[in-house]
């Protein structure tokens, strides 16, 4: 989750004035049309309608069972590299080791690559429970997910006693367009999992989501994302 201050921009006009009196007309008329340039620009732009909207929630174990589903996608295929390299490296070395069983070095060298085969593993499966255990205290935290005709927002859902608390800061949405990011979402048995490029993992339980709104959700994510889009049976 990104989680980003909101900032306030301010701007400063410094108005220089002179004896002249046709240089002051100038400067005064060039800084009214900045101004009013300003303020059409800082005009926001009407909220679009939204095709649907609905609070959700995370568990935890939805959580690793998705970035599960993220390393088998993602990680598996370079895991499945690296182990075959070094499978085929230890190979040789154990044939070296059989030809020569008092070859001190092809022995350590054997063994070194099937370290590096272990390695490899338990550094997926160690970054995975890590990740887990550091959202365990978002797990009761709700979420908005709004889904646009180009575009989807995701942001927190504050209590009225967390926004009333001294130390509450804002989170901005995260607003994701479908046209100019990197995205692809894979729908299972039991949550829609959207991964924006290939490091970021939103999770949206199906036990949160009506029927009709998954339909939509599956629909507009078939349509717009295409190859991207990903149905599993489990």
């Amino acid at each position: 989750m990104d989680i980003n201050e909101k900032d306030e921009l301010t701007e400063d006009f410094d108005t220089d004035i002179s004896d002249n009196t046709e240089t002051e007309i100038e400067e005064f008329s060039e800084k009214d049309t900045a101004v009013n340039d300003n303020e059409e620009i800082s005009e926001e732009e009407p909220e679009k309608e939204p095709v649907i909207s609905f609070e959700y929630d995370v568990t935890n174990d939805e959580e690793e069972r998705a970035f599960l589903i993220f390393q088998k996608k993602y990680v598996y295929k370079h895991n499945y590299k690296v182990t075959a390299l070094f499978a085929v490296v230890a190979v040789l070395f154990l044939v070296s080791v059989i030809k020569n069983p008092h070859g001190y070095l092809n022995w350590v060298l054997m063994f070194i690559c099937l370290f590096m085969i272990f390695a490899t593993w338990f550094n997926t499966v160690r970054i995975r429970k890590y990740l887990v255990s550091a959202l365990k205290s978002l797990e009761d935290d709700k979420y908005r997910f709004t889904l646009y005709e180009d575009s989807f927002k995701i942001e927190t859902v504050f209590t009225e006693e967390e926004m009333a608390e001294e130390d509450f800061v804002p989170v901005k949405p995260r607003i994701v367009d479908f046209n100019d990011i990197s995205l692809n979402v894979i729908e299972n048995g039991e949550m829609f999992i959207i991964i924006l490029k290939k490091e970021t993992i939103y999770v949206l339980s199906k036990r949160v989501i009506s029927e009709e709104n998954q339909n939509i959700l599956r629909e507009n994510f078939s349509q717009l994302l295409g190859e991207d889009f990903e149905k599993r049976d489990n």
